[in-house]
């Protein structure tokens, strides 16, 4: 057709259409330059998971807007699917939750233009129900090799594993660590036994389950030897373990009963409380900064309802220098707790424990403990180590435990508490700090003996010098027990004998005459001493058939001598005794699956 022989309409629309033409072929080009996430969220048994979110992190819709700065939320449909259209190319990141479930989270998604990405998950049950299976089989065999599987999930390895009989075909190893379960019971003497920072001693449940490999979940109840005398419900979980950064997260809530049927009296001479609540929550981490440098850093925060509120926030850091393997130097600030790598008992023990309870003004008070301290510890051999360590104690609302009736308690009124135990009091003696030195060593002789001997030197509040107590009630006990230099040494030795397996551990620490507080609590509970003669002993007992379980019959002695009990004042017949250690009988079972 010859065009410059048409009319001009013909011409005009001619002319308008070829600008068209590339206006239409535009957006397909656009489209062209962005790409497509899609992808499903299913669980374990590969049944669909709707009404899961999916969050989208990168470039997203804008690309004049910097890389990981917007942020795209999507629901999964019926059918667990999803699916983000016209994204910018660039680097994104996917994590997907939904109720009851553990979260999974993916990095590093690279979105080329016009090209379509599929991300698939999978979460696992947050807590899933127990199953008792039976394998196929002959199952008559119930020696150590069980033929039955309790498992936690169908994605988790079993807390009791079906073992292969047969060598033709080996199993291969679970990836992750088996879930225990403890059961606990060790009950107390009626008279004179210490429940406050008492650790491990009572009745207990616990359930420790991995979540991951690199992550665990520990679930406890406790109560104390004294009936209802104190009881605990501990939840901690803790992530990164195996990669060397651990973190800790734990919350604890506790009861606790100070006195069967005794009120405590009120300053306006109202009954006051017989029962307090407490929280503890605690948080800690810890960083490689190489590989002989770490730092950890954390704090914990005690709540008391007793009537009144009591509450204490205390932080803490440690810096560990390993230059060699056989020497490490460390610094310590703030709140601590002693590292309970040994049995799942000893972990619960200082979980649940909660700083001891005082009255002071007829107000609960919190006792305080912050520890400074520079050690340096020295790997000697392969079997012995030794331990040089200057230290700092700051301590408020000091307890201290002690003995006396009304009469010579009654000038003390609103400064002390009934303890759990049968005629005994928690007495508060207010603030005060030590400082001293401490040297330890180490030595194991084979795998069945270990040997510990410490020597602290310290400041500790004894009473004054005087040939007899006071004769009248006190109402300041700060007004007759003194701060003074105090030299320790302890021995412990613990054994195991080959044939019956029994662990039996003994330990004495001497203390001079008169104090009513320890030296250097913290260096004691790490080389696992304490004031005076102490005997443990462990049997482990035959298994039974019907019952898969490790079970020991504990017994524990405490201050076996009745050493270290100091009179400080004397009205009439009656006398204030305070001591820094009780003398306790337990004994009970640890049954741990």
């Amino acid at each position: 057709m010859n065009l410059s022989r048409s009319p001009k309409w013909m011409r005009g629309v001619l002319g308008m259409g070829s600008l068209l033409i590339p206006l239409l072929v535009m957006p397909g080009a656009w489209g062209a330059d962005h790409g497509r996430i899609s992808g499903s969220v299913s669980d374990p048994q590969g049944n669909p998971l709707m009404g899961a979110t999916v969050v989208i992190v990168g470039p997203l819709f804008g690309a004049w807007e910097p890389a990981g700065s917007a942020v795209e939320r999507v629901i999964t449909d019926a059918h667990g699917r999803f699916a983000v259209e016209r994204l910018v190319p660039g680097w994104y990141s996917l994590k997907v939750t939904a109720p009851t479930r553990l979260p999974a989270m993916r990095n590093g998604i690279r979105l080329d233009a016009g090209r379509s990405v599929q991300e698939n998950f999978v979460l696992g049950d947050l807590l899933a129900p127990l199953q008792f299976r039976l394998p196929s089989g002959n199952v008559s065999n119930w020696g150590g090799d069980w033929k039955w599987v309790l498992r936690t999930s169908a994605s988790t390895r079993p807390v009791l594993r079906y073992r292969e009989t047969s060598k033709r075909r080996k199993t291969p190893k679970a990836p992750l660590p088996s879930s225990q379960r403890l059961v606990a019971m060790t009950p107390g003497s009626p008279r004179r036994t210490a429940l406050a920072g008492d650790l491990g001693m009572g009745s207990v449940l616990a359930y420790l389950r991995p979540l991951g490999a690199d992550t665990d979940l520990l679930v406890a109840g406790s109560m104390g030897t004294g009936g209802m005398g104190s009881s605990s419900l501990a939840t901690m979980l803790r992530r990164d373990v195996l990669k060397g950064d651990p973190q800790e997260l734990a919350v604890v809530v506790h009861q606790l009963n100070f006195a069967d049927g005794i009120v405590l009296p009120m300053a306006d001479g109202r009954g006051g409380f017989t029962h307090a609540q407490g929280v503890l929550a605690s948080y800690g981490q810890t960083r490689r900064l190489s590989g002989s440098l770490s730092v950890s850093a954390g704090f914990e925060v005690d709540y008391l309802n007793a009537g009144r509120d009591a509450l204490s926030s205390r932080p803490s850091a440690k810096l560990e220098y390993k230059p060699t393997p056989s020497n490490v130097l460390t610094v310590r600030y703030g709140a601590v707790r002693v590292d309970a790598n040994g049995s799942l008992l000893e972990r619960i023990g200082v979980l649940t424990a909660f700083p001891r309870v005082t009255m002071r003004g007829y107000r609960p008070q919190l006792e305080q403990f912050n520890h400074t301290e520079l050690s340096y510890l020295r790997r000697l051999s392969k079997d012995s180590g030794f331990e040089l360590a200057a230290y700092h104690d700051a301590l408020e609302n000091a307890a201290v435990w002690g003995f006396g009736g009304t009469e010579v308690l009654g000038g003390l009124a609103g400064s002390f508490l009934p303890n759990p135990s049968a005629n005994g009091v928690t007495l508060n003696v207010g603030n005060f700090s030590s400082s001293g030195v401490r040297a330890a060593l180490t030595h194991s002789a084979g795998s069945n003996v270990q040997l510990a001997v410490l020597y602290a030197m310290g400041d500790a509040l004894a009473m004054e010098h005087r040939e007899r107590p006071v004769a009248a009630p006190v109402t300041d006990l700060r007004s007759v027990l003194s701060k003074r230099e105090t030299q320790i040494v302890g021995g412990r030795v613990s054994a195991r004998l080959p044939v019956t397996g029994t662990r039996i551990t003994t330990s004495y620490e001497w203390m001079p005459a008169g104090r009513v507080t320890e030296v250097d609590p913290y260096g004691q509970a790490s080389s696992q001493l304490q004031p005076y003669l102490g005997i443990q002993i462990r049997q482990p007992l035959p298994n039974l058939a019907f019952l898969p379980a490790k079970i020991e019959a504990l017994a524990d002695f405490r201050n076996l001598l009745a050493q270290g009990y100091t009179p400080v004042s004397q009205s009439g017949d009656d006398t204030l005794l305070l001591t820094p250690m009780y003398r306790s009988f337990r004994g009970g079972f640890s049954v741990q699956f």
